[in-house]
């Protein structure tokens, strides 16, 4: 079974391979529940001593609730940038980090800061392989869970945000899960994904499929 630390490893390996003349932009994508923030984070530490890492999060990008249309015709679940500001993440990162960019960028609380040209920008969240973000990154990583995995682990984290279990699971079946659903049918994330981990087991994560 494949160790946590071998993931990282790998991953590590991934990202340091890339040209070190400018940033790389790291997408950790997947489903509500899969763990996302929590490999973000130790990816970050893994990279210490290898390249700078700036952490960022998609929920740092929310738009206020009085500022989010929906879709027409799509279920109520964030989906893609009805409720994330997605202009301001790439005017104030993506693009200053990317090719050609200044590395003098913004993020979502207006501080601004000069990224190190070897730096690795990790952003976790939602929906992050979608058409209108994939031009940006140079490495996207999808965790896949269930959607058995993603109710349960959302009743345990999430009773107390939503007001006990029966709201709970109402938010996942008829949002979180629905949009992932259609965001799958609409992107295929794992299908443009660099790295594509099965994380169902945390502890033992699997990489099943990476791009050359």
């Amino acid at each position: 079974m494949t160790t946590r630390q071998a993931v990282l490893t790998q991953l590590v390996e991934v990202i340091d391979g890339i040209s070190r003349d400018r940033p790389v932009r790291v997408a950790v994508d997947g489903p509500d529940t899969a763990g996302k923030t929590t490999l973000a984070d130790e990816l970050a530490v893994a990279l210490s001593g290898v390249r700078p890492a700036i952490r960022v999060s998609v929920d740092d990008y929310i738009r206020p609730v009085e500022e989010r249309p929906q879709s027409p015709g799509v279920p109520a679940a964030g989906y893609f940038d009805d409720n994330f500001d997605l202009a301001a993440l790439i005017a104030g990162l993506l693009i200053p980090l990317g090719p050609g960019g200044d590395l003098c960028y913004r993020d979502a609380e207006g501080a601004t800061g000069t990224a190190p040209y070897d730096a690795v920008l990790l952003v976790d969240g939602v929906f992050l392989l979608q058409t209108a973000l994939r031009p940006y990154w140079d490495v996207g990583i999808c965790l896949h869970i269930g959607e058995d995995e993603m109710l349960r682990r959302g009743l345990l984290r999430d009773r107390d945000r939503y007001g006990g279990e029966d709201a709970t699971r109402e938010v996942f079946e008829t949002q979180f899960i629905p949009g992932w659903r259609a965001y799958q049918a609409h992107c295929d994330p794992a299908a443009t994904a660099t790295v594509v981990i099965d994380h169902h087991d945390p502890a033992h994560p699997a990489i099943r499929a990476r791009s050359t």
